[in-house]
């Protein structure tokens, strides 16, 4: 474990900063940083010594990213370089070794398609144990970003770090957002602690039950059960931890699909399981609607002289590359369809 003044060397900061550079330097600010890069990084380096380091604030806006409303605290890239820091060498070696292998968000080499490459094994070894008897309990938490208590938090990831400096700065992070409730979008350090946060619902299930089809892409959960009944147990058991972590359960989303009928839904994916113990998986809906409007949004910039056929033709294959992926072949032919009849 290192030590705050090994953990913000200026080696570690330079490294940081360039790591923030990466994709941003078309921003204003970034390139004001990166100008006067060294000055900014000695400023840092002092402030941080000396226990004098302040946030700058956030700079909150809203984003739509899929359909949905998203409200994002972004803060200053100087502060990001210092997050980044905290979290490379101090926060990621501690916490990511101890969560479980199908917790799958903000963990380098796993993702969304990490997620539904184990979900589709977890599925494979159910369906040749016990073919479509049981189904799935799929568990969702509501508002879970803006429901993590700032004392909690701090008070799960205070056993983990030896030096109290580095506590305190992971802290005051973790305070500058208003209220004791919530961890807001857009920093780095509430990605892992929201990660984190559920680190024993996870190995309570996964290690305490014995439960082998379970995993979590941060407030997506899914758990697998060849019995109905233990899985409406386990669903009374999850909202009963959730509770006493202090989260809530979005009920709507949390709910038990039996294999021998219908479909569920998980990170925008629906999935079928047919009479031959086939797994079907699509995109949902709202990903074709969205496709669709998109082209019928690109046709008028085109119409604009705002955009050229050749960008939009790039756009759908880019997203045909993402659907090949998924048993979405009819509905990607019928989108190309339209494109290419809309641009003759």
């Amino acid at each position: 474990m290192y030590t705050f003044e090994e953990v913000f060397s200026f080696d570690h900061l330079k490294r940081s900063a360039l790591e923030c550079l990466k994709g941003v330097r078309w921003k204003q600010s970034s390139q004001m940083f990166e100008i006067n890069l060294l000055q900014w990084l000695s400023t840092l380096h002092k402030e941080l010594l000396d226990g004098t380091y302040k946030s700058k604030g956030f700079t909150n806006f809203t984003i739509s990213e899929r359909g949905k409303l998203r409200n994002i605290s972004s803060v200053h890239i100087s502060e990001r370089c210092v997050q980044k820091c905290l979290v490379t060498y101090a926060l990621r070696p501690l916490i990511v070794p101890r969560l479980i292998h199908d917790n799958c968000a903000t963990v380098k080499g796993r993702g969304t398609d990490f997620a539904i490459k184990r979900l589709r094994e977890h599925l494979r070894y159910h369906l040749a144990r016990y073919g479509r008897a049981g189904g799935i309990l799929t568990m969702d938490y509501h508002n879970y970003f803006a429901s993590i208590p700032h004392a909690s938090m701090i008070a799960k990831v205070a056993p983990l770090i030896s030096d109290n400096r580095l506590l305190s700065l992971l802290a005051y992070f973790i305070e500058c957002f208003p209220g004791s409730y919530g961890l807001g979008l857009g920093s780095e350090i509430s990605q892992l602690c929201a990660v984190y946060y559920c680190n024993n619902v996870d190995h309570y299930f996964k290690d305490k039950l014995g439960v082998h089809g379970y995993g979590r892409y941060m407030d997506d959960s899914y758990l697998i059960c060849h019995d109905l009944d233990k899985l409406k147990q386990y669903r009374d058991l999850f909202i009963e931890v959730s509770r006493s972590e202090g989260l809530g359960v979005n009920e709507t989303v949390t709910q038990i699909t039996p294999f021998d009928g219908g479909h569920f839904t998980y990170l925008k994916k629906r999935i079928f399981i047919t009479d031959d113990n086939k797994i079907i998986m699509r995109l949902a809906r709202k990903n074709i609607t969205r496709r669709r409007r998109s082209i019928v949004k690109q046709n008028g910039l085109i119409a604009q002289g705002k955009m050229t056929p050749a960008e939009q033709h790039q756009s759908f294959v880019s997203w045909r590359g993402y659907a090949n992926n998924y048993d979405s072949y009819n509905s990607a032919n019928n989108l190309e369809s339209m494109l290419y009849y809309n641009l003759c």
